[in-house]
């Protein structure tokens, strides 16, 4: 009674010796491509570098990382402004986000709940972030934020949009 059930499992475990590295091996050469997504641009705002001027550069707007700000304007009268940050050091936090909260505030574990997405943090190409309309009329902060760790990873100074 036990020599044909050892026979029986001689043949499945090399039947899965043989079938399953060839299966691995063609789902690894079948598998598509990874998508890549690119940096959302909004059509008609910071699109284009074309009509882009610079308002002010600070090395200094973060408390405990060094990251170049960037605040430009779109060159038109329609008043649109973006921030453009790019990190002197690179930031091993995943999927960070920047958000742009009103006034200045001291906050520990979250995001206020009247605070702006602005978007990707992305350190790679770095890519202008549209401000709010609220932030050409009163100051704010900017906060990277690790969507992965549900934690603040820096907190800006506050600073006004100034022509």
């Amino acid at each position: 009674m036990i020599l044909p059930l050892r026979q029986r499992h001689r043949i499945m475990l090399l039947a899965l010796t043989i079938t399953l590295p060839a299966a691995f091996a063609v789902g690894i050469a079948t598998r598509k491509e990874v998508p890549v997504s690119s940096t959302l641009r909004i059509p008609g705002r910071f699109g284009e570098t074309r009509n882009q001027s610079t308002l002010w550069t600070r090395n200094d707007l973060w408390e405990k990382r060094a990251i170049r700000t960037r605040l430009v304007s779109d060159g038109d009268s329609s008043g649109q402004f973006a921030i453009e940050l790019v990190p002197t050091n690179q930031i091993t936090r995943p999927d960070l986000l920047v958000y742009w909260v009103p006034g200045a505030r001291k906050f520990q574990e979250s995001i206020p709940d009247d605070a702006f997405l602005l978007g990707s943090f992305e350190q790679t190409s770095p890519a202008p972030l549209p401000l709010p309309e609220a932030a050409s009329k009163k100051s704010g902060i900017l906060v990277l934020y690790s969507l992965a760790d549900h934690e603040i990873e820096a907190v800006s100074r506050t600073f006004a949009v100034s022509k």
